[in-house]
């Protein structure tokens, strides 16, 4: 045999032996945004990236984790789309990031949390995928967390790791460095909390007392993640106080106060809004019922008139039947009201809400949120991802639309620099996405029997 003969059967050898190259399939990233170990209270930044060949057919449903002594949150922001190459193969990725704070020490495990993904085969077909979190730990030592109590009825409060800032505004502006009222007078004070890259609900409620003889009505508490006018990225808590003063006087209202953990001391600390100086003098309408008034008496006596009296006890049956009436109804009342408030909340994240979500980012011609709403309507009113939708109503001009746009936004070659017009995919929607209210009073004219049978 010649040796150019025995090359070629040893060519042939190793090519028959070579295992067959694997497609590209989807993989998953999940990186810790902050050097462990983490403080107790410390909100740390999980991001988890997904990444798939050539683009993604629909976005990716990022699951909830629970994870034992510790709150893990996704809070509501737009996923990053990225694109990277992996051994010459183009990925495109959509990431998310996870919020998580530990309520006690010690090593945390993530979930194996399991995604499937639905993306481009090199052919252009979908192909359906998926993905497990891998093992992923985070160590937490000791930090804001503080003791109360003594003996056996001791108790850990969790305090938020980030410096915060207190500010405090008042409905009357002071005069000489005090605020002047007069007896029977109301004083509102908005106290406002912000801490840095903290989620709002880790704020404690803050430490506001009032002084003898003044009543005080605290306000249901507003909070927001994402608080127009904060000076940055993280959590707002806004409690209202309101004081009133039934007597003449100089009283001064405590300081607010908010308790937090200093990462750099490692010891609880506090932050305060100043204390209010409040002068109150006497009411504006004194009337005949002030002491030294020239009202008249009974023949032989100093008392009041027995009309005023009548009247004045009339007033007071009238005040205590209203306070006992209030007081019944008043479970009834906050009942309806979470009833209400949980119908708007219905409202406002039910399917009709989200298809206005679509036309309107449609309309602003703003591609990624146009997408991510449609997604979330197609998965609220269809049970379906968009393209899977858009195949099964049956029409050509929706279908491109939608496959347009996912090329737009995750495809490997997408094209940004024009501007995307979402007229024709609203168009489309409006032919196919009967709102839920109208199908709803559609229904309920057919199930109603004829007037003249």
């Amino acid at each position: 045999m010649s040796l150019r003969a025995a090359a070629l059967l040893a060519l042939l050898a190793i090519l028959l032996l070579a295992p067959p190259a694997r497609a590209a399939e989807a993989i998953v990233r999940v990186e810790i945004s902050a050097k462990q170990p983490v403080l107790v209270g410390q909100q740390v930044g999980i991001d988890v990236t997904i990444l798939a060949p050539n683009f993604f057919m629909s976005a990716p449903d990022f699951p909830a984790l629970q994870v034992p002594g510790a709150v893990v949150t996704m809070p509501d922001a737009r996923a990053l789309n990225t694109t990277e190459t992996i051994d010459g193969v183009t990925y495109a990725g959509i990431r998310k990031t996870y919020a998580f704070t530990a309520e006690q020490d010690g090593d945390f495990r993530l979930p194996a949390a399991t995604v499937r993904v639905t993306y481009a085969g090199d052919d252009g077909a979908p192909r359906q995928g998926s993905v497990t979190f891998p093992p992923t730990s985070i160590r937490a030592g000791k930090g804001g967390a503080l003791s109360t109590g003594a003996g056996t009825d001791v108790a850990r409060t969790l305090l938020p790791v980030a410096r915060l800032v207190v500010t405090q505004a008042l409905d009357h502006d002071p005069e000489r460095g005090a605020v002047r009222l007069h007896a029977g007078d109301a004083l509102v004070r908005t106290v406002t909390t912000f801490a840095p890259q903290t989620q709002a609900m880790m704020i404690h409620p803050p430490h506001a007392q009032a002084p003898h003889s003044v009543r005080v009505f605290r306000a249901d508490p507003r909070l927001s993640d994402h608080a127009r006018g904060a000076p940055g990225p993280g959590g707002t808590r806004v409690d209202t106080y309101t004081y009133v003063f039934e007597r003449t006087g100089t009283y001064t209202l405590p300081p607010v106060t908010v308790d937090w953990f200093d990462p750099a001391t490692r010891q609880p600390a506090r932050s305060e809004a100043p204390a209010v100086k409040v002068v109150v003098a006497a009411a504006r309408d004194s009337g005949a019922l002030a002491p030294g008034g020239s009202a008249p008496a009974l023949p032989g006596e100093g008392s009041l008139p027995w009309r005023t009296l009548l009247w004045a006890g009339m007033g007071v049956l009238v005040l205590l039947a209203a306070a006992l009436l209030w007081w019944r109804l008043r479970p009834a009342v906050a009942r309806l009201r979470q009833r209400l408030a949980e119908h708007r909340r219905a409202r406002a994240t039910g399917a009709n809400a989200k298809f206005m979500a679509v036309l309107n980012a449609c309309q602003a011609g703003d591609a990624a949120a146009a997408y991510g709403a449609l997604a979330a309507w197609t998965r609220t009113a269809h049970d379906a991802a968009p393209a899977a939708w858009a195949q099964s109503v049956g029409d050509a001009q929706l279908a491109q639309a939608v496959a347009g746009l996912e090329q737009r936004l995750y495809g490997a070659t997408r094209t940004t620099a024009a501007a995307w017009d979402g007229r024709p995919l609203a168009a489309s929607l409006r032919r196919h996405a009967t709102p839920v209210w109208a199908q709803r009073h559609r229904h309920r004219a057919a199930a109603l029997p004829p007037l003249n049978p």
